[in-house]
């Protein structure tokens, strides 16, 4: 797309496109937050998992232990970097959950600030349209309004890849200083989610690929990885030493769970990945992708360093298709890889519309394109994204939320309680645990996909009350089904309760050893 006359845009300075890119942004993610509140009632997150976070975080500045469980080191908090960042809440006595949504509306900017820079120095109306769609996507702004640090890993990667492209090896050389920067980046990387090393690596080999040489590519990458061993081995001691493990038990966890997934084949497991970043007004940016995917192709190998963040978005894909094939959660895993689709897509659709074209053939189309993606973005977030972050919500609420403040009112505080979902739990009603997914019970992940000895494990452990949804999987079924397991209490019971799936409402059971007792669904 041409502009003839920049002095159209001479307004739109770095300042100003960078002021309205803020406000997008806030603008969105209280657009999320006064949804919840006002068609919900609520204020919170919309995944359990964010309130494991502020466990750890809550511990860690209580005690000083890397906990979940008070005096029980664990490592099921898979971004250590997030926990830091949340942890000063609970040291300074602010509302955690203002500053963790503050820290998630940081994120989101620190993602459209570093989307607008990312082509360098550009025509400025580009960049502010890039910076925006970042702004406007319904997936990031969902992950800056998680609690979790989905949106942090977002942000970071777009400004890693923005520092590549400014110290592409081939046009500045291998030097030392960029080489320690490298490996600190990719320390960085690494404890905002421990996937960030294949960034980190993919860059280390196209620097000890590509021209010069080979003593100082060599070198140079010696030294990257001299500096992410730095942050990289106190990592691997850390949860080593604490789980046995060399990675969160997150890691182990989640892939024992899912497992039975890997039986479907891998490309569909792949495309998979791949399709839920296109769900949203990116699915009009694909025919531009191509072509400029295609246009970089061709180019001499050197140049190629455009298309590294495409080969680590192929290799994220990848990993999880392999060994965490899941898409809940509106992809959650996966939302990382949208800020690159968004960026590239509205980076190429600009090349490829002629809206001042005189041929009627080639404005109308072009008009008619660049229109319907620039509507798609904000009727998406508005009606899509809040519409359902509001449910993600409402739904953790009145389900895990509900069944915690249950469980702080009619249990002892050392009464042992064996759950799968632990976070809402553990952050309002602290108890001994028998975590059923794993996360900080590294011993019960063995067990996981058989209902008969996590049932034999449970009644063994000296639980007295055990909370799960009976509808979650089979083996929850059967597990519930054991006349050891007497229903107490349920969400369903809660007066204007809403059920949002068909997983069955979230259930107390009393764990009786020595009696025989039906459990019954609410």
């Amino acid at each position: 797309m041409s502009f003839p006359d920049n002095r159209r845009h001479a307004w739109l300075t770095p300042l100003v496109r960078d002021g309205l890119l803020i406000l997008a942004c806030l603008l969105a993610h209280a657009l999320y937050l006064l949804v919840a509140y006002f068609r919900h009632g609520y204020f919170s997150f919309p995944l359990d998992d964010a309130w494991i976070y502020q466990v750890y975080a809550r511990n860690l500045a209580e005690s000083g232990q890397w906990a979940f469980i008070p005096g029980v080191p664990s490592t099921g908090s898979t971004s250590i970097l997030w926990t830091l960042l949340i942890t000063p809440a609970y040291w300074i006595h602010i509302n955690p959950l203002w500053w963790t949504h503050l820290l998630g509306f940081l994120c989101l900017c620190g993602t459209s600030l570093g989307g607008a820079r990312f082509f360098g120095e550009e025509a400025p109306i580009r960049s502010l349209a890039v910076g925006l769609a970042l702004a406007l996507e319904w997936h990031l702004v969902w992950a800056a309004a998680s609690g979790m640090e989905t949106g942090l890993f977002a942000a970071i990667l777009v400004w890693f890849w923005v520092w590549v492209r400014n110290h592409n090896p081939v046009c500045f050389g291998h030097s030392l200083r960029s080489g320690l920067k490298l490996g600190l980046w990719g320390g960085v990387l690494m404890l905002a989610r421990p996937e960030g090393v294949l960034a980190f690596g993919l860059v280390v080999l196209y620097g000890l690929l590509c021209s010069g040489k080979f003593y100082l590519r060599l070198r140079w990458s010696i030294f990257s990885g001299l500096f992410f061993a730095v942050v990289l081995v106190p990592f691997l001691y850390l949860n080593y030493n604490v789980s046995g493990t060399m990675w969160p038990n997150t890691f182990y966890a989640k892939q024992t769970e899912y497992a039975v997934l890997w039986s479907y084949p891998y490309l569909s497991r792949f495309a998979e990945q791949g399709v839920v970043g296109f769900v949203g007004a990116q699915i009009l940016l694909v025919p531009g992708l191509l072509v400029g995917i295609w246009k970089r192709i061709q180019k001499r190998p050197d140049a190629w360093i455009s298309l590294l963040p495409w080969g680590w978005m192929l290799l994220h894909w990848g990993l999880y298709a392999a060994r965490l094939p899941v898409t809940y959660q509106h992809g959650r895993y996966a939302i990382p890889t949208i800020s690159l689709i968004v960026i590239y897509g509205v980076r190429e659709l600009f090349d490829l519309v002629r809206p001042h074209a005189r041929q009627l053939l080639v404005r109308l189309p072009s008009v008619a394109w660049m229109f319907a993606v620039g509507s798609l973005f904000p009727l998406f977030l508005g009606v899509h994204g809040a519409s359902a972050y509001g449910r993600d919500v409402s739904f953790i609420e009145n389900e895990m939320v509900a069944t915690a403040r249950w469980v702080a009112a009619h249990t002892a505080p050392d009464d042992m309680i064996a759950a799968h979902d632990i976070g809402a739990l553990g952050y309002f009603a602290p108890r001994p645990l028998v975590d059923l997914a794993g996360l900080v019970s590294p011993d019960v992940i063995p067990l996981m996909n058989d209902s008969q000895k996590l049932t034999e494990h449970i009644v063994g452990s000296g639980a007295g009350y055990l909370v799960v949804f009976p509808g979650w999987s089979s083996s929850y079924k059967h597990l519930t089904s054991d006349a050891r397991f007497c229903l107490v209490w349920s969400t369903a019971q809660e007066e204007n309760y809403i059920s949002y799936w068909n997983a069955g409402s979230m259930t107390v059971y009393a764990v009786r050893p020595d009696e025989d007792c039906l459990s019954a669904s609410p």
